[in-house]
């Protein structure tokens, strides 16, 4: 089988080196100096089927499937965008797989444009709590299904092959216990939430050791982190339910485990959505942290006080989904106040973009197109930032 070593400088074809250059100067910190020296990527439909018009009717149920229209789906994106994209496969399955592996009921077979996903919690009650035990991946249906996947790109398909959704354990917690049990019992229970959250802990970094080890892919990188190559983190998780807690609660249940997680994998990266600032000092705290990958979703606001708080040193990636309006990031990168270390990481659907009220909506456009039209606004707003502190103090970003 191949490791990640296969396929480093090109595809088909497309020279990838200077994409990955180009992230790896972002994540080394570098001093921004030229717009085009900011990593964007504006992926068009890739592995979810929310917001796309065109998923294979046997895309979750038939492996071949998958890595065929992902195989499809990246040369279309490299041959027509002109942005950092680096193509890699991903298996997935929606953000329930850890869940559905601890008994959730879960939903594979889904209608056109959506994704499998829970259907109900598993924890009831406090006391259902000893009854889990952690999940075998090879004989999880669920975890089955990935790699599956993963074994079917490693043997027919030349495209670099990444990990799985990763949702965290916060949020895994949610979807088992329900949000309402899980936070009032980590007042009225908490010793029970803090075993909860070391199972799932661990059965996380099992369940990633088993694909990473599959895949031949080492600690410190990844072939694909939610959309973006990896050269500093070899992990990530997705932690919607971070914006949805106090911090002392974050920091008592949170901070260790994820410390944990990072660490085991050589860093990573930690993504939400939504107004976050409350958690700055919590994410700094996070060891093996290396990048802050964040939906803004219009709050520019929240997004400002995010930004003056995080420690130097974190890469930060904005991934929205496709804004309708390119001068988003000309909004946006203000609130930032550098470029260095900064990346762009959108999602360009066929039927779903973002509203100015940070909504998802409607939309009518050819994907590639729009993500060209992005593409063009982040640099012309990086070139409009890069003028205005030249102008104001002489200096780099």
């Amino acid at each position: 089988m191949r490791t990640m070593k296969d396929n480093q400088d090109q595809w088909r074809g497309f020279d990838l080196r200077r994409r990955k250059e180009k992230i790896m100067r972002a994540f080394r910190l570098e001093e921004v100096t030229e717009a085009d020296e900011v990593p964007v990527i504006a992926a068009t439909p890739t592995y979810f089927a929310f917001g796309s018009n065109d998923k294979p009717s046997d895309y979750f149920s038939n492996p071949a499937s998958m890595v065929r229209y992902q195989e499809q789906s990246c040369q279309k994106h490299l041959a027509d965008v002109r942005d950092d994209f680096v193509p890699y496969f991903m298996p997935w399955f929606g953000t329930g797989i850890m869940a559905a592996a601890f008994g959730c009921p879960y939903r594979l077979e889904c209608p056109p444009g959506e994704d499998p996903g829970i259907l109900a919690g598993c924890v009831a009650e406090v006391t259902d709590v000893a009854r889990l035990k952690p999940p075998d991946p090879g004989s999880s249906p669920p975890m089955r299904r990935v790699l599956d996947c993963i074994e079917a790109a490693l043997r027919s398909s030349d495209l670099p092959v990444g990990l799985t959704d990763m949702n965290s354990p916060l949020s895994t917690l949610g979807q088992m216990c329900g949000a309402t049990n899980l936070y009032t019992w980590m007042y009225s229970e908490p010793q029970a939430v803090h075993d909860l959250m070391d199972m799932v802990t661990e059965a996380l970094i099992s369940w990633v050791r088993v694909q990473k080890e599959l895949i031949g892919e080492p600690d410190g990188y990844s072939n694909g982190l939610q959309g973006v190559w990896s050269p500093n983190g070899g992990v990530w998780l997705s932690d919607d339910d971070l914006v949805l807690i106090g911090p002392d609660l974050y920091e008592e249940f949170v901070v260790p485990r994820y410390s944990k997680i990072f660490t085991a994998f050589g860093g990573g990266h930690l993504h939400f959505c939504g107004d976050g600032s409350h958690q700055a000092s919590n994410i700094n705290a996070i060891a093996g942290l290396t990048a802050v990958n964040n939906s803004p979703m219009y709050n520019l606001e929240a997004f400002t006080r995010l930004a003056a708080r995080l420690r130097p040193g974190l890469v930060v990636e904005l991934q929205d989904v496709a804004p309708i309006d390119a001068g988003y990031y000309a909004r946006l990168f203000p609130c930032l106040g550098r470029l260095r270390g900064v990346m762009v990481a959108t999602f360009v659907e066929d039927l779903v973009g973002m509203s100015e009220e940070g909504a998802s909506v409607p939309v009518c456009w050819k994907s590639r197109d729009h993500a060209n039209d992005l593409v063009l606004g982040a640099r012309s707003a990086a070139r409009a930032f890069l003028g205005t502190r030249a102008g104001g103090s002489g200096g780099a970003a």
